[in-house]
């Protein structure tokens, strides 16, 4: 069975949401600041954003957390801007 690719949520705190893409618990979104080179990360954990699950845009230490589906490191059903 191939792998399925879905649109989810990308939350942001100062613009309206825009899109993620997403397979299995991976996401993969543009930052805000423009960066050429989209962010991917993993789902965490649904206690919410700790230091080892936050994605950090290099280009401008923006910080991203990938919520997770009924469980941790589940599903990938929304990316949140932190």
């Amino acid at each position: 069975m191939p792998q399925e690719q879905r649109l989810i949520p990308l939350v942001r705190t100062n613009t309206p949401d825009e899109r993620a893409v997403a397979t299995g618990n991976n996401a993969s979104w543009q930052c805000c600041c423009a960066r050429e080179l989209p962010l991917l990360g993993k789902s965490g954990q649904l206690k919410g954003p700790s230091e080892n699950t936050c994605v950090i845009c290099p280009d401008c230490d923006m910080r991203y957390f990938v919520e997770p589906s009924g469980g941790d490191y589940k599903r990938a059903v929304k990316v949140v801007e932190l």
